[in-house]
């Protein structure tokens, strides 16, 4: 295309090609797509008179997810029947096609009231779904993939439990033994980077990631499921493990997610645009994906709030979750749709604290679950007293109520069983120099539930429920000296205060009891205990001095050991005995194996630097193991689901024990001389590979002596080549016992 030549002037426009030029540059046609259009289904059907209103409600809730075009809003009318009425759809287009996929994203389930959730869809997809062939085309069929199951250590053949210990960088998963060291199962370096933690039922172990958590369980141990959460601090599990709860101290950042997973990866990154700014992470276990996410409480003035951890407390059924604004609200959510109950969350000036009754209580005489039970308490505010109040959930029904006064602060303490509550209350004195405690007990799914009121003279600073159905025994820890222990930064006290240890036990009215309520059986004074725990079982409990660097003292109390005494004063306190005490110098932790029969005292490098390791007690406080291990952090028993045992069928177990007694015990006695048969056969072949070697050496002694007097060279006299063979004794000590004999 030319427009100038030598000889010639331009030529005019109409002359000009420019047909090359509009082949290069040419802007092709968009094609006009509906990305941008949801179909929102499941609508009320309304008249003309509730349109309007219908339809600001919806316009409010799409607005939301992003901007609604003007008359971007259309929903069809039928007026086949003479009326107008609405066809339960409508349709919204957004300015962008991302603002409907937020709105997909967001308000797909969105409950609108108590019979209309909606059901949000890409206009898209509908017009994909309709135009499926008719002619039925089978799925190709996928070979069968046999699962592992989670369960499978319940099947061991000698009823052993597992625990999981983390030391330096290593983790291992052990059996242990009764009367041996633990046996190794499986053992990894770097396996988690902060800690471990196991399920409630014990079906997964997580391991603790800077990208995440990990899942992992089965007899091989495989990666079960991962969750990307940067930088997770705190992870909880719901009561039947279908729910997993993340918190990170780092606001979600979708950016920094890609960034960590690498090029190529963003798919695995499971946040959006409406997940930024939110540090607590909701999943769901079975499919590891993501149902919500939670921006940090704040309080009403828009400050960061203290609240504890967990965050969210679970309901027994796991059909709810909660979580309080300190001194504002309590927000209670439906795990079906992780939505607010009534979309509102209950108005409670002052809530400090609330607690779900951990079992779902089942009506004797119709079967049938009652309502869920949830406790909270709210503090003194002017004229109004201190409250704790029992709801019924979802009703958000007010089951009971009770004032206090002149309370410093509260803890609310539910049986393991759910059927009675224990709120600890510490209260000033009149002249409010000091403190004393109430123990304020509401019988729950008694009518009318009665409280009983035991109030002490000192504070209470520990307790805990014995964890048996059947029985309303608790032990709890008291002192006068309140003042606070100084601890270093790694949080181990310099001493502990003297304490008190007190049992008590509710009888009911009869021939020997006059009066009906909870009865003091004894008291352990002049001792330093900061912590207590009971067996799962019941009758035994463990009162241990922990993370102080002057006391390690145990204490091991069988509440049922002397029952003539018992059965000659008539007082079942006279029962409650310390059968053994004990020390492990430098204890920072004690947990009960899930079976009652072993309980295991820790010391940890994560508190001080003094000798580390574990000890393994049976339940009479005999020691049984010791491992000293430089670096040890924790060690966690593999937790066990409730017994599928009748309580029929426990008392059955229990009449013939005499007889699987021996059963077991031939099992002990059999796996020791294994283990012993095991040992002298590697004594055995220790020796035998030493007697080879020195075959070998003797006769490569003799090839070279033979070889050296054929070359001429003059052995030593025969008396300087004489061979001794010198014998040792070795003193080794096997066990050394002290005892002090007044």
């Amino acid at each position: 295309m030319a427009f100038y030549n030598a000889t010639n002037l331009p030529a005019s426009e109409a002359e000009i090609d420019f047909s090359d030029l509009e082949k290069k540059f040419v802007v092709p046609e968009q094609e006009e797509t509906l990305e941008n259009v949801v179909v929102v289904d499941n609508i009320p059907v309304v008249d003309e008179s509730k349109e309007a209103k219908l339809v600001q409600v919806l316009k409010k809730i799409f607005k939301k997810a992003g901007t609604v075009k003007a008359n971007g809003f259309h929903m069809p009318k039928d007026t086949s029947s003479g009326r107008s009425l609405s066809k339960g759809y409508a349709f919204v287009e957004f300015e962008t096609a991302q603002e409907a996929q937020a709105a997909i994203q967001t308000l797909n389930g969105f409950k609108l009231d108590k019979t209309h959730s909606l059901m949000v869809n890409s206009f898209m997809d509908v017009e994909r779904y309709t135009e499926v062939d008719d002619t039925y085309q089978a799925p190709p069929e996928e070979p069968y993939v046999e699962r592992e199951h989670l369960r499978s250590w319940l099947t061991d053949e000698y009823g052993r439990d597992q625990f999981a210990m983390y030391a330096h960088n290593e983790l291992g998963v052990y059996w242990n033994e009764s009367a041996q060291a633990p046996e190794s199962i499986l053992s990894r370096s770097n396996w988690t980077e902060r800690f471990v933690k196991w399920s409630p039922l014990g079906s997964f172990m997580c391991t603790i990631h800077y990208q995440g958590l990990v899942l992992w369980g089965g007899p091989s141990w495989k990666k079960l499921a991962r969750f990307v959460h940067l930088n997770i601090k705190m992870a909880d599990f719901s009561p039947s493990e279908r729910y997993l709860v993340t918190w990170s101290t780092d606001p979600i950042s979708v950016d920094a997610v890609n960034q960590r997973l690498g090029a190529g990866n963003e798919h695995q990154n499971p946040f959006t645009s409406d997940d930024e700014g939110h540090t607590v992470c909701i999943w769901d276990t079975h499919t590891g994906s993501l149902l919500r996410s939670f921006p940090p409480v704040k309080t009403e003035d828009g400050k960061a709030a203290n609240v504890g951890w967990p965050q969210f407390k679970w309901s027994p059924s796991e059909e709810y979750f909660a979580r309080i604004v300190p001194n504002a609200s309590l927000a209670i959510y439906e795990a079906s749709t992780m939505s607010l109950l009534d979309k509102k969350s209950m108005k409670v000036p002052g809530i400090q604290d609330f607690a779900w009754s951990p079992r779902v209580i089942y009506d004797p005489r119709t079967g049938a679950a009652r309502p869920e039970m949830l406790a909270y308490w709210t503090p003194e505010e002017g004229n109004l007293p201190a409250r704790v109040s029992l709801i019924s959930v979802p009703t958000k029904t007010l089951i009971r109520t009770k004032n206090l006064f002149n309370v410093f602060t509260a803890f609310l303490h539910w049986h393991p069983e759910g059927q009675v509550l224990c709120v600890r209350v510490q209260r000033f004195t009149k002249s409010k120099k000091s403190r004393y405690t109430n123990l304020e007990i509401f019988r729950a799914y008694e009518k009318d539930v009665p409280v009983d009121v035991i109030e002490l003279k000192d504070c209470a600073v520990a307790f805990d429920w014995e964890p048996v159905a059947d029985s309303w025994r608790f032990a709890i820890v008291h002192t006068d000296d309140l003042t606070p222990p100084i601890r270093n930064p790694s949080g181990m006290a310099s001493t502990a205060a003297n304490t008190s240890v007190s049992f008590y036990a509710f009888e009911r009215k009869g021939r020997l009891v006059k009066k009906e309520g909870f009865q003091l059986l004894k008291t352990f004074d002049r001792k330093k205990v900061t912590a207590l725990k009971w067996s799962p079982r019941g009758r035994h409990i463990v009162l241990a001095t922990i993370r102080t660097t002057s006391t390690y003292d145990l204490d091991f109390v069988d509440i049922e050991f002397d029952h003539a005494a018992a059965t000659k004063s008539g007082n079942a306190g006279d029962a409650v005995t310390i059968v053994a005490s004990g020390d492990h110098y430098g204890i920072t932790d004690f947990d009960w194996d899930p079976t009652g029969r072993f309980i295991t005292t820790t010391s940890s490098s994560w508190y001080h630097s003094a000798e580390h390791g574990y000890i393994l007690w049976d339940f009479k406080g005999e020691q049984i193991h010791k491992g000293i291990i430089e670096g040890f952090k924790q060690l966690l028993w593999r937790p066990r689901p409730r017994s599928l045992l009748t309580e029929e069928m426990k008392r059955q177990v229990r009449k013939d024990l005499k007889t699987y007694a021996k059963e077991f015990e031939d099992i002990d006695e059999r796996k020791l001389h294994a283990a012993d048969a095991e040992l002298m056969s590697q004594r055995r072949r220790l020796i035998s590979e030493w007697q080879t070697w020195r075959e070998q050496v003797d006769a490569q002694l003799a090839e070279e002596t033979d070889e050296a007097l054929q070359n001429g060279y003059i052995l030593p006299a025969a008396a300087d080549n004489q061979m001794f063979v010198v014998e040792e004794i070795v003193d080794d000590i096997i066990e050394e016992k002290e005892e002090i004999i007044n």
